[in-house]
This record gives C-alpha cells, structure tokens and sequence, in this order.
C-alpha cells in the first residue's frame, strides 16, 4: 500500500491530472493552495505563494518538451 499525501501529487505526478483535463486542473492550480485553505488565492503574489504558502516550484507539473522527447529517443 502506497502512502498518500502531497508526495503523490507533486511534479511528474501531476501528469494523470493534466491529460485528463488540462484547462481546469490549470485553473484549479492557480486558484488552489496545496497547503494552507484561502479564499483569493490567485491574487497572492508568487514570492508569497513560494514562502508563506510552501508552494515551491518543485510541486508544478512541467511537461517535457518534443525536443526533450526527441533527444531521449535519439540517444
């Protein structure tokens, strides 16, 4: 049994969530703290977001590149 929590939905985790429905998960991303419940979240400056919030960079999805794809692929 898998442990659960933020670790599961971090990073390249967040994939299954943007294949489904890319526009809203976005939406809900940018609307959403991954910690701390607030009405007006987007409007929270990012250096805010980063320290107060604990929404550091390392919990975004980031989706390679076909130039990434392809360098794997060739190599």
């Amino acid at each position: 049994m898998e442990p659960t929590g933020l670790c599961n939905a971090e990073g390249k985790n967040l994939k299954r969530y943007y294949d489904k429905c890319p526009e809203r998960y976005s939406k809900y991303r940018e609307n959403t703290s991954i910690l701390i419940p607030m009405i007006g979240y987007k409007y929270v400056p990012l250096f805010l977001k980063r320290t107060i919030f604990f929404d550091f960079k390392k919990y975004e999805y980031k989706p390679k590149s076909e130039s990434e794809d392809e360098g794997v692929k060739n190599e």
